[in-house]
């Protein structure tokens, strides 16, 4: 058993306090803000007539009534957060289902192209096989589809009860959803801020012809540097509130989204030390991919793009567990990246099918938003037009804005299997004792596949 868990502080509705990094955050969050907020003013200031006669070519309607872009981003949350909540419902009934048709149009896809291919008469067999890297992916996939299906079978199980027990909970706290869906519009409004700073402090930098020098571009840097930190730590802090909400939850308690903040503020030094690591290891891999770029070998620049990538494959394997081990258990970053390593290390197979299997699952809901908001568009376009080329472009629209509730949906199924995997391995291997908010027949069918998989190693 661990010394400190946070279920102990939502019983005495006393969480620890961090005043002085608070403070520190706020002065870093104001600055940037507030460069950016002065940018994008004067900006305004000087292109105005440029911008509204660009809007004014889009719809003079809208230009007219600019409170109208508002109210579409409104009902466009407000119809994602539906959407979720049927995602929810979804995966609550499906469970294991999901995976099974998530592996069949993965490996639709994959070999789709190859099929499609050799059908047409583009390839034959002969230049198929010549060109064999593009089968890579669907080689790739059956394989794993495979293993799935047959070595590890009882972990698909559990994992389809854990997807059930994901919409359970995603149902029962709806308040998980809204963190991520706050990271996703604070990346969208940092990204803006970052691009008005950029643009009117330090225009040279987007010319074409520009060359990068330590002397004249200083200050990208240091606007690069707060921008991946203000970004990367907000999205931590809404991981750690949607986690910590789960965690709550899961221990037979009925938390808010304030326990959640609580929570975090609890343990807000190790996301800050956290989110600058991850801020290192993102400049690293900018600078491998900036490096290799300007080679005029294409291996150089493969291998740098492949290097780069797997930095960042290793990086978020590391801290698989960080952050619900963080928070549940208020350790320092150093002892939960330690922590969710030693986790990831003994439970390997499990975070791999989380990360193919399941989220092939999650994708499927994915698939059925940008289906959902396709027909909405359909429908409104065919109401209020009349036009058939015009509510074709309404379908596009739509399903285009329908990536917002996809991400909103994968990113919070994510957080709360994640952690709901994190609770179970730490229940079976005795650090948590007991009720918990599994259902008895759902802890049942996890016992049976979790006896079933240890078993089969």
């Amino acid at each position: 058993m661990t010394s400190v868990d946070l279920i102990d502080y939502h019983k005495k509705e006393q969480y620890p306090s961090h005043k002085g990094a608070i403070a520190g955050l706020l002065v870093v969050f104001g600055a940037f803000i507030g460069l950016g907020l002065y940018s994008l003013w004067n900006l305004w200031l000087v292109y105005e007539v440029q911008v509204m006669g660009f809007i004014t070519g889009i719809s003079p309607m809208l230009a007219d009534n600019l409170w109208m872009i508002g109210a579409g981003l409104v009902a466009i949350v407000l119809l994602s957060v539906g959407f979720a909540l049927g995602a929810s419902m979804a995966a609550r009934r499906l469970g294991a289902t999901l995976i099974y048709i998530g592996a069949f149009f993965m490996n639709l896809m994959t070999w789709g192209i190859v099929i499609f291919l050799l059908v047409t008469g583009v390839y034959t067999i002969s230049t198929l096989l010549a060109a064999w890297p593009i089968m890579i992916p669907g080689i790739f996939t059956l394989i794993i589809t495979i293993l799935l299906f047959t070595v590890f079978k009882d972990r698909i199980r559990r994992a389809g009860e854990i997807i059930k027990l994901t919409g359970q909970v995603t149902l029962d706290e709806k308040g998980t959803f809204v963190p991520p869906l706050l990271a996703m519009i604070f990346t969208l409004f940092s990204a803006i801020l970052f691009g008005g700073i950029l643009v009117y402090f330090m225009p040279q930098i987007l010319e074409p012809a520009h060359e990068f020098t330590l002397e004249s571009d200083w200050g990208y840097i240091i606007g690069l540097v707060a921008y991946l930190f203000v970004t990367i730590f907000f999205y931590n802090f809404a991981y750690s509130t949607t986690s910590a909400i789960t965690y709550i939850y899961m221990r037979g308690r009925d938390p808010g989204i304030g326990d959640g903040i609580k929570a975090s503020i609890g343990v807000i030094g190790g996301l800050v030390v956290l989110s600058i690591m991850s801020v290192i290891i993102k400049l690293i891999q900018i600078l491998i991919r900036s490096l290799t770029r300007k080679s005029a070998s294409g291996l150089t620049r493969g291998v740098g793009s492949v290097g780069s990538g797997i930095l960042g494959w290793v990086w978020m394997l590391v801290n698989y567990f960080t952050i619900p081990a963080m928070v549940a258990e208020e350790l320092s970053a150093t002892k939960a990246i330690k922590r969710s390593a030693g986790l990831v290390r003994k439970n390997f197979v499990d975070v791999m099918i989380k990360e193919t299997a399941v989220r092939w699952g999650f994708g499927v809901l994915a698939f059925m938003m940008f289906i959902g908001f396709a027909a909405f568009g359909g429908l409104f376009g065919w109401i209020f037009t009349g036009d058939l080329i015009m509510t074709f472009a309404y379908v596009m629209i739509f399903t285009i804005f329908a990536a917002i509730p996809s991400i909103l949906v994968l990113r919070t199924f994510d957080i709360v299997y994640v952690t709901l995997l994190y609770v179970f391995i730490r229940r079976k291997e005795g650090d948590i004792s007991g009720k918990t908010a599994i259902p008895a027949g759902m802890t049942r069918e996890l016992d049976r596949a979790y006896n079933k998989a240890q078993g089969s190693m």
